[in-house]
C-alpha cells in the first residue's frame, strides 16, 4: 500500500466533500458535451470521481470517465467502488512519465490533492499539455499553507514550518511545490492564455471529530520530525502530546485552508 493509505483516504473524504465548492464543480462540468471523457489524474480510490459523477447526473449529464493513478491496491478499490459503473475506465499511468497517455482524448480534467505534491517542471509540463489541447481543469483541495488551531499553541507556527519543509521534499515527481503549488499553475496558465478562477475551501474539524483530529496530530508530527531542525524536534514531540491531551479532552479543533481552481481557455 503507497503512503496514502486507503485508511487515510477514507477519513478524510467526508472532510473533502465539506470542504469542495459544489458550486465552483458545477459550472466546470455545465459546458462539457454528453459522453465526453475526463480523465482524473492521481484519482486514488475513487472521490473525485465519485463526487463529480454525482454532480453531473444532478445536470443530467453522462459522461465518460478516465481514473488515473499508478499504486496497484488503491486501483484495485477503485476498480470495486466502480465495478457496475461502465462509464468509468481504470488506467494504471505513472504520471511522472505517462502524463500526455494519460491526457489522450480528454475534454477535460480533474484532480483532487495532488498539486501540492508535485514539482514546477510537471507544473509546467501539465499547464503545456492542457494549453496545446485547451483543455479545462478543475484541480481541488491544493493545500495551500494556512492551519489554524483552537485553542493556540505558542509552538504552531514551528510545527507549520517544519511541517512545510517536509512538504516541499520530493514526493515523486521532483521537488515539491507545496502550498505555492496552485497559484503556480493558475500563474502558468493565465500566462498561456487561459481564465483562472481560485477559490477558498476548508476542512473545519471539530472538536467532536475524535478520528481525524488524533490522525492530523500524527500525520502532521511525523511529517514535522522529517523537516525538523535543530532543537525543533522537541518541541514538535511536547507540541504533538499538548493536542494529544487536548483532544482526549474535547478541547481542540483545526481549519486547513485549499485552493480549487478552475480554468478554462476563451
Amino acid at each position: 500500500m503507497s503512503s496514502f493509505a486507503a485508511a487515510w483516504l477514507a477519513r478524510r473524504e467526508p472532510f473533502d466533500y465539506a470542504a469542495r465548492d459544489d458550486a465552483l464543480a458545477s459550472a466546470f462540468l455545465a459546458p462539457l458535451a454528453p459522453g465526453s471523457l475526463l480523465v482524473d489524474l492521481a484519482a486514488g480510490t475513487g472521490s473525485n470521481i465519485s463526487r463529480l459523477r454525482s454532480l453531473a447526473a444532478e445536470l443530467d449529464l453522462q459522461l465518460a470517465w478516465r481514473h488515473v493513478d499508478n499504486d496497484a491496491a488503491l486501483l484495485a478499490l477503485a476498480q470495486r467502488r466502480f465495478a457496475d459503473d461502465a462509464s468509468v475506465t481504470i488506467s494504471q499511468l505513472d504520471l511522472r512519465m505517462e502524463l500526455e497517455a494519460a491526457l489522450a482524448g480528454a475534454a477535460a480534467v480533474s484532480c483532487a490533492a495532488l498539486l501540492d505534491l508535485v514539482s514546477a517542471a510537471w507544473i509546467s509540463q501539465l499547464a503545456d499539455l492542457l494549453a496545446n489541447r485547451r483543455l479545462p481543469l478543475l484541480a481541488v483541495l491544493s493545500y495551500d499553507g494556512r492551519m489554524q488551531w483552537q485553542p493556540a499553541d505558542a509552538a504552531d507556527s514551528l510545527l507549520a514550518r517544519a511541517f512545510h519543509r517536509d512538504m516541499l521534499t520530493d514526493k515523486g515527481f521532483g521537488r515539491a511545490l507545496g502550498p505555492a503549488a496552485a497559484f503556480r499553475l493558475a500563474a502558468a496558465l493565465r500566462a498561456r492564455g487561459a481564465q483562472t478562477e481560485l477559490r477558498d475551501s476548508y476542512w473545519r474539524i471539530a472538536a467532536s471529530d475524535s478520528a481525524m483530529l488524533p490522525a492530523m496530530v500524527a500525520s502532521l508530527s511525523e511529517a514535522a520530525l522529517r523537516g525538523a531542525r535543530g532543537q525543533e524536534a522537541a518541541a514538535i514531540t511536547a507540541w504533538s502530546a499538548r493536542r494529544a491531551s487536548q483532544i482526549e479532552r474535547g478541547q481542540a479543533s483545526l481549519v486547513v485552508s485549499h485552493q480549487e481552481l478552475v480554468a478554462t481557455w476563451p
